[in-house]
């Protein structure tokens, strides 16, 4: 069993959510009921959203949160942060302008030219936040069959981690599901989730953080 098998734990049926934007505590927060359907006009509208005012003021105040809910722990010990990767850290809109289909199939061949750029704002957030005794677990849910791509990628951009946690090949179960036992596999080698940070609602179902950020996107829905 290689190690991120070995993360794979009970998966949780729990379902927490924390607004755009603000820092929340994980397990005091309600689903959203509506799920937006993903449509090539959806991802259009949402690119050209990305581009407004609205939306960099959105993307400003959620690290300016996140930020916020990390500073009350600097020099504690075993502290962590979990983060999403794409719309997260990376940037895939190069992509998403000329292919405005959501699914696998056509994004795959995108992960592997490792030439996303980074959400600086997020990168930055990260990199300060190791410097000051975080450890950084990316979990995504790209499958293991780009893990090399997601490393060179990464790399390229300089975003410095001590974690990258995917999705098992050939795994189709709901997102929300593998990152809680991933969460709840981190907590159990020790740490303390002290953000979790991501665009899905997906990314913060599930519990195992104290608060959540909630980046904005309004191109794809992820279940």
């Amino acid at each position: 069993m290689n190690f991120v098998s070995a993360l794979v734990l009970a998966m949780l049926a729990s379902a927490v959510i924390c607004l755009s934007g603000s820092a929340c505590p994980c397990n005091e927060v309600k689903a959203l009921a509506a799920k937006p359907i993903n449509t090539s006009e959806n991802v259009l509208d949402g690119l050209r959203w990305t581009h407004t005012p609205e939306y960099t003021k959105e993307f400003t105040e959620a690290i300016k949160q996140a930020r916020v809910a990390c500073l009350k722990h600097i020099g504690k010990p075993n502290v962590a942060i979990v983060a999403d990767v794409d719309e997260t850290v990376l940037d895939n809109r190069p992509h998403m302008e000329q292919n405005p289909v959501i699914g696998w199939k056509g994004f795959e061949p995108w992960v592997q030219q490792a030439k996303a750029p980074t959400l600086k704002p997020t990168a930055d957030l990260i990199s300060w936040a190791r410097k000051n005794g975080y450890a950084i677990f990316l979990v995504t849910g790209r499958y293991e069959s780009t893990r090399k791509a997601t490393i060179e990628n990464l790399l390229k951009n300089g975003v410095a981690y001590d974690g990258l946690l995917m999705r098992q090949d050939g795994n189709h179960v709901p997102a929300e599901e593998f990152k809680s036992a991933y969460r709840k596999a981190i907590e159990d080698m020790g740490f303390r989730i002290v953000l979790n940070i991501g665009d899905q609602v997906s990314d913060l179902l599930g519990g195992y953080s104290e608060e959540c950020i909630k980046l904005p996107n309004k191109m794809y829905f992820i279940n």
